[in-house]
Formats: structure tokens, C-alpha cells, sequence
């Protein structure tokens, strides 16, 4: 179970890691792009935040940053998931795991769960953003996980 885990958070930073280097390169200053992008790091680093039992507060999940910003970020999350799925004690996520949303209703999932729901989210959006740059005459990255398992 560890290593699919940490086989998936790696496919997540590959992915994200096309996304934010054709954001980049194409100089992208567009809110929605941004602002959808900024979306799936603040999520990441919200969900892991909730994990840790750390305040989620600092990340608004709407926010738009920066590409410079959105480097860091991405960089950050990914470091942080990675590690935090590494050194799990154990090789299954089961434990429950107790947090609030953002409007404050109390809910409680395993790590697995999350964990699962994390990555699932950042592919729902990539696929988004992948509109999105098509929009804008900008070719979107091949994302696809076989892709990933092929490299």
C-alpha cells in the first residue's frame, strides 16, 4: 500500500510539474488559468495540513498566486506529501483522520481516503486547465499516468 501511495503522490508532482513549466513557459497571466492551478496546491497543502493536525487557514482555497509563488508551492507540497507518505510507520493508511472544512463542519476519513481524494482532485483540474490552455492557444501537457509509468 506505501508504495502505491508514494507511487501516486509521484505521478501527482510529475503532472503538476508539466502543468506549472507550460504555465511558465508560455508566460501565462491569466486569472483563470492561475487561479486554477493556485487551487490545486492550496487543496494539496490543505488536505496535508489537515493530516498533521496543523491550521489550514494560511491557504484559502480560491486564492490566485503568482507563477513564482506557484513554484514554491508545488515544489513545497510535493517534498512535503512525498515525505510525510515515506516515513508512515506503517504500510497502511487506515488511521482515522479528524479535521474541519472550511465552513467548519467537523468530518473524519482515513489517510487512505485522503490520500486518495488528493490526487483525484489535482487530475480532475489538470483536466480543467487542459480546456483551459486549449482556449488559449496553448498546447496542454500530456499528463496522462501511463505517460508517466512509461518514462
Amino acid at each position: 500500500m506505501k508504495k502505491h501511495f508514494i507511487d501516486l503522490i509521484k505521478y501527482n508532482d510529475w503532472a503538476n510539474q508539466r502543468v506549472l513549466i507550460t504555465l511558465e513557459e508560455n508566460n501565462v497571466e491569466d486569472k483563470d488559468l492561475l487561479k486554477l492551478y493556485s487551487h490545486v496546491l492550496s487543496a494539496q497543502i490543505i488536505w496535508l495540513n489537515r493530516i498533521k493536525d496543523i491550521p489550514t487557514s494560511p491557504f484559502p482555497l480560491w486564492e490566485t498566486y503568482k507563477l513564482r509563488e506557484l513554484r514554491s508551492m508545488t515544489e513545497e507540497s510535493s517534498r512535503n506529501w512525498l515525505e510525510l507518505i515515506e516515513n508512515h510507520p506503517n504500510e497502511t493508511f487506515e488511521e482515522m483522520i479528524n479535521y474541519s472544512n472550511n465552513e467548519g463542519k467537523k468530518f473524519e476519513n482515513t489517510m487512505r481516503e485522503i490520500i486518495t481524494h488528493v490526487t483525484n482532485h489535482s487530475t480532475y483540474h489538470r483536466g480543467q486547465l487542459a480546456i483551459h490552455f486549449r482556449k488559449k492557444d496553448i498546447t496542454p501537457p500530456v499528463i496522462d499516468h501511463i505517460v508517466y509509468v512509461r518514462e
